[in-house]
């Protein structure tokens, strides 16, 4: 025999305050399965319910957007951080920067291959890393960096000019940066609107519950005088939700 089953989804319980809503609102009140009080009470939770669900699912679509933008600026500080390394490495192969220059940006003087870039917090640290090091080496002797004796018109000469970074400049990773951060926080914004939407929704499911399962008490009983199968057919018309057991055929909705 089927059994009632309470909703234990959000859709599932606003798909039965829905039905039941319509039943009520296309039968005569004399006619009603539920009694006034649990209409009245219907009435103000199912439209709180939706006006509350509205407002999660606007909020959503707003983090979802402010998670797209921010994925989307995320691979472009990722570009710029990992083109910034490798061209530099190759500045340092033709000898325009030294190599022990690479340890302003926290690289080891011997390090050719990027480092670790998997996560945002690798990834902002090292973009930090490399406009903060960028302005030292620029402006000062590499830390802790071997004194190399400059030759006028050779190599050496042109590796202690301390030329700036170019294609990109570290002007150029700084403003990628900055767009991410900004972006990351909007983000972290509209999550925080979301779970305070969501929270609203969640706050109201106790209430909601035990008005369902008032609905289904009153229908069932209201219709206790029927055969089983057809009060079953009956109280599905008011929301109640029954569900076969393994092996059993499912019920037609024709009421008798």
């Amino acid at each position: 025999m089927p059994y009632r089953e309470l909703p234990n989804t959000i859709i599932g319980r606003t798909n039965v305050l829905e039905k039941t809503n319509e039943k009520a609102s296309s039968t005569p009140a004399e006619q009603w399965a539920i009694s006034t009080e649990t209409q009245t009470k219907l009435a103000s939770l199912y439209a709180s319910m939706r006006q509350e669900i509205a407002e999660r699912q606007e909020q959503f679509a707003k983090q979802a957007e402010a998670s797209g933008a921010e994925n989307a600026q995320q691979q472009v500080l990722l570009r710029i951080v990992s083109h910034f390394i490798r061209v530099f490495n190759m500045a340092v192969e033709r000898g325009v920067f030294s190599p022990a220059d690479r340890l302003y940006y926290g690289l080891n003087a011997s390090q050719s291959d990027l480092p670790k870039l998997s996560t945002e917090q690798d990834l902002v640290t090292w973009a930090r890393n490399l406009v903060a090091g960028e302005e030292k080496r620029t402006q000062q002797s590499a830390p802790e960096a071997p004194v190399i004796p400059v030759v006028p018109g050779t190599e050496t000469e042109s590796i202690q000019e301390k030329v700036p970074m170019s294609n990109p400049s570290a002007a150029e990773v700084e403003a990628e940066l900055n767009k991410y951060v900004e972006l990351s926080n909007a983000q972290s914004a509209e999550k925080q609107a979301f779970d305070a939407e969501n929270k609203d929704v969640l706050d109201m499911l106790p209430e909601i519950d035990e008005l369902i399962r008032d609905i289904y008490d009153e229908v069932e009983f209201y219709y206790r005088k029927e055969t089983p199968a057809n009060r079953r057919k009956l109280a599905r018309q008011w929301g109640v939700v029954y569900v076969s057991r393994p092996g059993e055929e499912p019920e037609d909705e024709v009421v008798e």
